[in-house]
């Protein structure tokens, strides 16, 4: 698995694309992934939104974690695209701010086992593992 962060509007897909060979065709949108989609995943990007929409039916972070956990079990070579979300003013709402919470933890569980993390800014890509 790999994992690609970067802010918003950095060009994270546009990365994939050209150094991965992976079209836009190809790459599944996060806010729209359910369990029931998991497998043959090539590319998942807003991987952050699909933790979104699981917070909002009830899940908590062990759950998300263990549906991660399928989604690489059933796709080994997945690559997942996520926005980093933690910086900046904290939210007033308590579930925006729990939101951020669990990406960032879901963040640190998926960094630990991909076989390599990059970070994209302005289109470039910095390995980090």
């Amino acid at each position: 698995m790999k994992f690609i962060i970067g802010g918003a509007c950095q060009g994270k897909r546009e990365y994939v694309s050209s150094h991965y060979g992976i079209s836009h065709a190809e790459m599944t949108d996060g806010a729209a992934l359910s369990p029931d989609l998991f497998s043959h995943q090539t590319c998942v990007y807003h991987y952050h939104l699909f933790i979104k929409e699981q917070l909002r039916r009830g899940q908590n972070l062990d759950g998300i974690l263990q549906m991660t956990e399928e989604l690489l079990r059933q796709n080994s070579d997945i690559i997942i695209l996520m926005n980093e979300v933690g910086s900046g003013i904290i939210p007033i709402e308590k579930s925006e701010r729990e939101w951020r919470e669990t990406v960032g933890r879901v963040g640190c569980w998926l960094a630990e086992r991909a076989e390599r993390v990059e970070r994209i800014v302005c289109g470039y890509g910095v390995r980090i593992k």
